[in-house]
């Protein structure tokens, strides 16, 4: 169903006249096709391409098939459409889009490719391209919803289901009419509105159609209500009393209705002011004061295609709507918005980072305005044009739309679960030198929020496994006797996807050795100088973490020089480097007692540079060195 649509779309009543004439055919076909009655249009170019090739019925013919949602004619056609030596870069940004929903990423690519050629400076078009490379990604956390067909259905159209009371009210085009009258975009019956009860356990009854004004002759839905219940915001054709207004190209639009609940059926329908006859406005959405209202509509002045705009009522009346912006709206169509308790906005958008066909997007409110749409990932969203979300009060699940049912024309409800995201800490301690497994190491996870701590021993393959928590910083620290202990810090903060973390962690402890050097890297001074630079204090700071990992240690500080100055000077300034690393690292928490500062020259160099011998600056800069070495060590 092409609800996805209407909000560009008019109604026609077309009769079909038949001819031998290919011409003739396309000639009507461009007539029903300019009436949008795509369903009829179709098949008049079918019977004139039967004929005679003509390009341009060809290109409507696949334009239809797609407005129609009918996806593998309409891929078939522009397939032909592009072979073709009037193709128009807009037929493969079409065409690269239908193969995204048939999940054919390899073949979307080169056409959006060619796309971007012709118009690169379609940035929306760009995101779109550079979806197809993130589809495994999406795909990765499959754990984090639960998914499964809701029994609303009834294998007609059924989408955009609201909360309301103690139920679900769901557009639909099921009819109780043996012959209803049908829509001419994709000959299926109007759109109504219908209610269904749920059970204790959240499951719904079987649908019943709302009662009163509500419903009509042509569509209605989508609809928003108050938090009280008695007042509907509902989404219909121009239309009041069979009375049809029409904008200057000669299509209904569609128009937001107020309509107000006494006792158990609606009337007192009434505009809201920012309607026109020349564009439409729909898919209502209200704040829990009902006095902010959230919507879609193609009215001038937007990011481009639908967008989502926002009124407020003041002194009873709704305000001048004000477009959303780009932080939320694209240059495609964003539709199907829903506020969750004022926090939260959800929609759909053809045209951001996602997985094909409209995905849904998470908004967190951030003051007056909004953060960074996040798209809500796999399974609710799919290659298929998945929207029209309800969300349940405590953010566990709910329902959401979506035309993956395996005909594309028809959408069907989901009912979703939100799981926990769920994260595995997997690493290995390896000896530093060797790279090998080690055996025997006792690894301790500290949950940084609660305090918490959790143990394991590590096996002859080294390994371990942690379960962790979502928005949690933890510590892993890693000790065996003999060996530096070492620790890592792993977190999950920020993380919106379910993830196995075991790239993150290489636990390396390396073997005490009694007055083996170790070298620190990167321990820089200014020329004459002893003062600790911010960059050799980032180093000095890996060694405070060594020394508070391992208490039972005592260390040698010891700092060298190359052979170029007097042999006199070298001693006294690398003692003062050696006892200002010694004054930092006390400053840092490290007691006195276990560490000693030498300065030792260039008393003990690694190479041959000694005076008089003729070196490169490469092998006096391995003689300028600050190191440490363990030269006792207790239980």
């Amino acid at each position: 169903m092409t609800i996805r649509h209407t909000l560009l779309t008019g109604l026609t009543a077309a009769s079909l006249l038949f001819s031998g004439c290919a011409s003739y055919h396309v000639r009507q076909g461009n007539r029903l096709y300019n009436q949008l009655a795509y369903s009829q249009a179709v098949t008049e170019y079918e019977k004139a391409l039967g004929k005679k090739s003509f390009p341009e019925a060809e290109r409507k013919l696949a334009d239809s098939y797609r407005l129609m949602n009918n996806w593998s004619k309409a891929e078939q056609s522009y397939a032909k459409v592009v072979q073709s030596s009037s193709v128009q870069p807009i037929d493969r940004l079409h065409y690269g889009q239908l193969l995204m929903r048939s999940g054919k990423y390899p073949q979307a690519q080169e056409q959006l490719d060619l796309y971007l050629a012709s118009v690169p400076g379609d940035e929306t078009a760009r995101r779109i391209r550079q979806s197809c490379d993130s589809i495994a990604g999406w795909k990765a956390d499959s754990a984090k919803y639960t998914l499964e067909v809701s029994p609303l259905n009834s294998g007609q159209v059924n989408f955009a289901p609201v909360y309301y009371k103690d139920g679900l009210v769901l557009v639909t085009d099921r009819s109780m009419k043996a012959s209803p009258k049908t829509y001419a975009w994709t000959s299926r019956p109007f759109l109504d509105l219908y209610y269904a009860k749920l059970d204790g356990s959240g499951k719904p009854g079987s649908p019943k159609a709302m009662q009163g004004a509500v419903n009509g002759i042509y569509h209605e839905g989508p609809v928003a209500f108050t938090a009280n219940g008695d007042t509907a915001y509902v989404t219909r054709n121009n239309y009041v009393k069979k009375k049809v207004g029409k904008s200057n190209q000669d299509v209904v639009n569609l128009k937001i209705y107020q309509i107000v609940r006494k006792d158990t059926s609606w009337s007192n329908m009434t505009e809201v002011p920012f309607n026109s006859d020349d564009f439409s406005t729909g898919h209502p959405t209200l704040s829990s004061d009902g006095q902010s209202m959230i919507f879609a509509s193609d009215r001038p002045g937007g990011q481009g295609g639908v967008d989502l705009w926002l009124s407020r009522k003041v002194n009873g009346t709704w305000s001048q709507p004000e477009n959303m912006g780009p932080a939320v709206n694209t240059a495609y169509n964003d539709v199907f918005p829903t506020l969750w308790k004022d926090s939260v906005l959800y929609y759909s958008s053809e045209g951001r980072h996602g997985m094909g066909g409209l995905d849904l997007y998470r908004a967190e409110k951030a003051g007056s305005s909004w953060n960074r749409p996040e798209n809500v990932g796999y399974p609710l969203n799919t290659s298929f044009d998945d929207f029209g979300i309800a969300v349940n009060d405590s953010a566990t699940g709910g329902f959401v739309s979506s035309n993956r049912g395996g005909n594309p024309e028809i959408d069907q409800i989901y009912a979703f679960a939100i799981n926990d995201l769920r994260f595995t800490l997997e690493g290995i301690a390896v000896e530093k030198g060797t790279q090998e497994p080690l055996a025997g190491v006792l690894v301790e996870l500290l949950n940084r929020k609660t305090g918490k701590k959790e143990t394991a021993v590590t096996g002859p393959d080294g390994k371990f496994m942690f379960k962790l928590n979502r928005e949690t910083e933890y510590s892993v620290v890693g000790s065996k006797d003999g060996f530096f202990t070492n620790t890592e810090i792993v977190s999950t903060v920020g993380k919106v996807r379910s993830e196995n973390m075991f790239v993150k962690l290489k636990l390396e402890l390396e073997k005490i050795i009694i007055n083996k050097p170790i070298v620190l890297e990167n321990i820089y001074y200014d020329l004459d100088k002893w003062d600790i630079r911010p960059d050799a204090a980032v180093e000095l700071d890996k060694l405070v973490q060594t020394l508070k990992d391992n208490p039972g240690i005592r260390i040698e500080l010891s700092s060298h020089t190359d052979s170029r100055a007097d042999d006199k000077y070298n001693d006294v300034l690398s003692q003062k480097r050696a006892e200002s690393a010694v004054q930092y690292l006390t400053s840092r928490g490290i007691d006195a007692s276990r560490m000693i500062a030498k300065g030792y020259g260039e008393r003990v160099l690694v190479n041959g540079c000694k005076n008089d011998v003729k070196c490169t600056e490469e092998e006096h800069q391995a003689n300028r060195r600050t190191e440490f070495k363990v030269i006792e060590m207790t239980k």
